[in-house]
C-alpha cells in the first residue's frame, strides 16, 4: 500500500474544503456572492467539463493505442485537467466580468499564466512518476 499517496490524498482534499469554506467566507462577508458570481462558477463549471470530456477522449484513444495503461495516471491527469480548467476559466472570467483596475487584471493574467504552467508541470510529473 502506498502511505505517502493516501497522506496526499487525504491532505489535498482536507486543505481544498478548507480553502473552499474560508473563501465562501470571505466572499460572503465582503457581499461577493451575487448573481454574477453564479454566472461566473456556472459557466466555468460547465467549461471545464468540456476541457474533461475531450481529456477523456484523448486518454482513451492513447489507451487503445497501447500508451497509457495505469488507472492512477489517469484519474491524476483528469482530475488535474478539470480542477485546474475550473480554476483558470472562473479566475479569468472575474477578472473580466468585475469592474477591475487594469492593474488588477494584469496581476489577474499573471496568476493565470501561473496556473496553467502549473497544471502542464503537474499533468508532466504525473505521467514521468506514476
Amino acid at each position: 500500500m502506498n502511505t505517502g499517496g493516501l497522506i496526499g490524498l487525504a491532505f489535498g482534499a482536507v486543505s481544498g474544503l478548507v480553502g473552499l469554506i474560508v473563501g465562501r467566507v470571505k466572499a460572503k462577508k465582503e457581499r461577493g456572492l451575487d448573481e454574477v458570481n453564479d454566472h461566473i462558477w456556472k459557466t466555468a463549471r460547465s467549461t471545464s467539463w468540456y476541457a474533461t470530456l475531450v481529456t477523456i477522449y484523448i486518454l482513451l484513444l492513447l489507451g487503445l493505442l497501447g500508451l497509457v495503461t495505469s488507472l492512477i495516471k489517469v484519474l491524476s491527469i483528469l482530475l488535474i485537467v478539470h480542477a485546474f480548467s475550473w480554476a483558470i476559466v472562473g479566475s479569468y472570467l472575474s477578472a473580466n466580468l468585475y469592474k477591475e483596475e487594469k492593474a488588477d487584471k494584469d496581476l489577474h493574467h499573471i496568476m493565470l499564466g501561473f496556473f496553467i504552467i502549473l497544471g502542464v508541470v503537474f499533468i508532466v510529473i504525473t505521467i514521468l512518476f506514476l
